[in-house]
């Protein structure tokens, strides 16, 4: 068989300004290099998921409005209803 030669792409990082291939750093540079992805991976979903939740927020708030002065509007016409008839 024909061995493919396959080259690693390197994965630079910059840390205070200076940049390291984390390919050529040690297996626990690497397991740190993976929690801090994973770690600002997971920031991020949180925030985004921190957005949504005030988006809909905004939008609850607006339908509990609309709810609130549905009833205020529906109570009182049968209060009006009721004086009517007495």
């Amino acid at each position: 068989m024909d061995e493919v030669n396959q080259e690693v792409q390197p994965v630079i990082i910059a840390i205070d300004g200076e940049s390291y291939d984390i390919n050529q750093q040690s297996e626990a540079s690497k397991e740190h290099y993976l929690e801090v992805v994973s770690l600002r991976n997971e920031i991020a979903e949180l925030r985004n998921q921190i957005s949504a939740a005030q988006r809909r927020t905004v939008n609850l708030q607006v339908a509990l409005g609309f709810r609130e002065n549905a009833l205020k509007e529906s109570i009182k016409a049968v209060e009006k209803a009721g004086e009517v008839v007495n």
